[in-house]
């Protein structure tokens, strides 16, 4: 069976600006961004949807993590990318 996250739309998850730009690269739910990010060819074209290629690659480990792949931590804060995110705001500059 498969996973629901699989399905999740990514206008739930991540914000507007970087939903719809996946969306017009046929790329519609976590599944599909993590479809797209295995190749390692997507790579720069998708880290130039979100602000910065940190971002991008914070989301692919993000949504990876919500499946049960272990990823690496990473050291900084990269956020922004989440639907109900500030660009550029950390959680300890509020």
């Amino acid at each position: 069976m498969k996973n629901p996250i699989l399905a999740l739309p990514l206008t739930a998850v991540m914000r507007e600006e970087i939903a719809l730009p996946l969306q017009v690269l046929s790329i519609f739910t976590v599944g599909g961004f993590l479809k797209a990010w295995r190749s390692p060819k997507n790579h720069a074209m998708l880290e130039q949807i979100f602000d910065t290629p940190q971002q991008a690659r914070h989301a692919a480990a993000i949504c990876a993590a919500w499946l049960g792949v272990k990823t690496r931590a990473e050291p900084q804060n990269v956020g922004g990318w989440w639907k109900d995110e500030t660009p550029g705001v950390s959680v300890s500059q509020v």
